[in-house]
């Protein structure tokens, strides 16, 4: 049976819709009692809706197997357990493992065991008392591109922010920026921790990241008037923005951290390609949107002709 979202639709759905997945889970739970094929059927359907708007709600997982093992359908039980685990961070080569496990005989058990180890509430996931160092490890290693798994784990590097763990935070979070650059709510949080502590050039890096993902934010905008009003005051002179060379860096870091090969020994110079290729018409073929992003922000930092203009083509691509 169908229903576990791909990439493309996951990408749609970065906001879970608590209600909505609510309402598709409790239909679903209806036609399970009932017990009919064809319910069972309509069961597995609705199930399916609810991960898909809701995915932050172990209860929606749980129908969606339950509906699955009643259908007798062992492969659709093992495609749910693998979607949560790329949810989860889980490594998915972790999942060919259970290739041979029978999943009607044990699937609600595995999938009951990796929600209790490693809970989708980021509130319970922090309560849980997890190795910190595990979990920034993680940040630093795995692929973030299910934009699921990006925000699961944007919202619980969030949570130790809210402990004080602020300079892990200012380390980890563009690392799952780079991989869901358009979260200008994000950058703009980014920013005013840099700006509280006196990194002008790197708030001025995360507002100016914010105002091009989201440009009616207006958030580099705001800040350099804030900055003008406090240098007039200070010394008279006109604050400027960081040297391009800076935003070059910057927009180059993100770039690398956007390659989730790279942990691998895998990264290449993306403007090393050589012959008459252009390295960013290599990256949105081979699919790597954000990167083809970032270089294409570097080249329009440094006033290259035509960059803007790809540059807009890449973002509505997003």
């Amino acid at each position: 049976m169908s229903g576990i979202p791909d990439k493309s639709i996951g990408a749609k759905l970065l906001h879970p819709r608590r209600s909505l997945g609510t309402r598709y889970r409790v239909q679903a739970e209806r036609f399970l009692e009932n017990g009919g094929d064809s319910d069972i059927v309509w069961a597995e359907q609705m199930a399916a809706k609810a991960v898909l708007h809701d995915f932050t709600d172990p209860m929606n997982w749980k129908v969606l197997v339950r509906s699955r093992i009643s259908l007798g359908d062992a492969g659709g039980v093992f495609s749910c357990l693998k979607d949560l685990f790329s949810v989860l961070g889980r490594d998915p080569a972790l999942t060919d493992l259970l290739i041979e496990v029978d999943m009607l005989e044990h699937g609600n058990a595995i999938l009951g065991e990796a929600l209790r180890i490693d809970p989708l509430d980021p509130d319970r996931w922090l309560e849980e008392d997890k190795p910190i160092d595990e979990f920034l490890a993680k940040v630093r290693s795995l692929d973030f591109t299910d934009p699921r798994a990006n925000l699961l784990y944007s919202r619980r590097l969030e949570r130790l922010l809210s402990k004080g763990m602020e300079d892990e935070y200012l380390v980890h979070a563009p690392i799952l920026l780079s991989q869901r650059p358009m979260n200008h709510e994000a950058w703009t949080k980014l920013g005013r921790i840099h700006e509280r502590r006196g990194e002008s050039d790197r708030a001025w890096h995360c507002y100016d990241q914010a105002q091009v993902a989201y440009p009616p934010c207006g958030e580099k905008d705001r800040y350099m008037e804030r900055m003008a009003d406090i240098m007039d005051g200070q010394t008279g002179r006109a604050w400027s923005r960081p040297a391009v060379e800076s935003r070059s860096a910057f927009l180059e870091g993100l770039q690398r951290y956007a390659n989730v090969d790279a942990g691998n020994g895998e990264q290449e110079d993306s403007e090393a390609v050589g012959g008459d290729v252009d390295p960013i018409t290599m990256l949105l073929d081979e699919g790597r949107l954000n990167e083809a992003f970032f270089l294409a922000r570097r080249r329009a930092t440094e006033g290259q002709e035509g960059a803007e203009e790809l540059l807009q083509e890449i973002s509505e691509m997003m």
